[in-house]
């Protein structure tokens, strides 16, 4: 039977008596992406954090808002001035921007008319343009060129987003750091930094655990929604709300935003009933310098709002 199959079939028998075949086959390893070097760096930068408390001698209540003004003078307000100098600058373009949407729409028409006038039978796209179809052309015609005059000018939209793209991801680490020092990360407390249970700040006498009264989260809610209501003012002045824009009903991408950051504010707030007092502390303080940032800077680096006044 053998030498039948042989005959028969030469390469089927290769085929079945083929090493290859009879060995088994392996799946490759899936690639994961783990967290594990993040959380050990992070770690580290908490001891170290700690060596630097106990070398300034400081109390944590006044440590705390010491080092986020410095973290956030030395990193994140360089970013804040380039970002505004290019908000500025398309603020500054947009008018012209917006002053080619009746030109535009104006051509696209006249265009249309010729072609009707031309041959009133022709069924070419020119000859068929609608009122609609004429709105949708005229405005991916005004974002192309947007994006060309954004460019030309070197302040394009994506570098709006080089502020929260390293802002976020700071804040996450230094509250994970504060989370780590004062033990609320272990239901054992084996993390815990002596100095922050023997120091007192007011009424408290161990910042390693939640405020009792609440006063420092009920604080922190009302300092994080003025500055988020201060940037959501500036938002309406520019016309990026429906609020922005008179005899407008119809919510903006900027309105979604502007409800979900409302929302985490009231998230977080609940939260920091929770939280250490020392990690309430941070976040405290990292609102209120966002806050006099923001002030500052709409006072010395103004945006040119039209056609409403922050006054309005």
């Amino acid at each position: 039977m053998f030498n039948t199959l042989k005959r028969s079939n030469p390469l089927k028998l290769t085929l079945i008596t083929s090493p290859i075949l009879r060995k088994p086959l392996s799946l490759s390893p899936r690639r994961h992406f783990s967290f594990q070097p993040i959380t050990e760096s992070l770690d580290h930068a908490s001891e170290m954090l700690i060596q630097i408390h106990a070398d300034s001698t400081l109390p944590w209540y006044i440590f705390i808002p010491l080092m986020t003004f410095t973290l956030r003078s030395f990193i994140t307000l360089p970013i804040s001035l380039y970002q505004r100098k290019k908000l500025r600058k398309q603020n500054e373009l947009r008018p012209i921007i917006q002053a080619t949407t009746p030109v535009l729409r104006a051509k696209l028409a006249s265009i249309a008319q010729i072609e009707n006038f031309k041959n009133p039978n022709s069924k070419s796209p020119i000859a068929q343009l609608t009122a609609d179809k004429i709105i949708i052309l005229s405005a991916k015609e005004r974002i192309k060129r947007q994006r060309n005059l954004f460019r030309k000018f070197q302040c394009q939209t994506w570098k709006m987003w080089l502020l929260p793209a390293i802002q976020l991801p700071l804040w996450i680490s230094i509250s994970y750091m504060f989370r780590k020092i004062t033990g609320w990360s272990d239901m054992n407390h084996s993390n815990i930094d002596s100095s922050l249970i023997n120091e007192h700040f007011l009424y408290l006498t161990d910042l390693s655990l939640n405020d009792p009264y609440f006063i420092l989260p009920i604080t922190l809610g009302i300092i994080s929604l003025s500055n988020a209501e201060w940037n959501f003012k500036t938002a309406h002045l520019m016309n990026l709300t429906s609020k922005g824009i008179k005899n407008n009903l119809r919510s903006t991408p900027f309105d979604v935003i502007i409800t979900l950051s409302r929302s985490s504010l009231i998230f977080l707030t609940a939260i920091s009933t929770q939280a250490p007092a020392a990690l309430v502390i941070y976040w405290i303080s990292s609102n209120i310098y966002s806050l006099i940032q923001n002030i500052l800077l709409d006072k010395y680096l103004p945006l040119k709002y039209t056609p409403y006044n922050r006054s309005d």
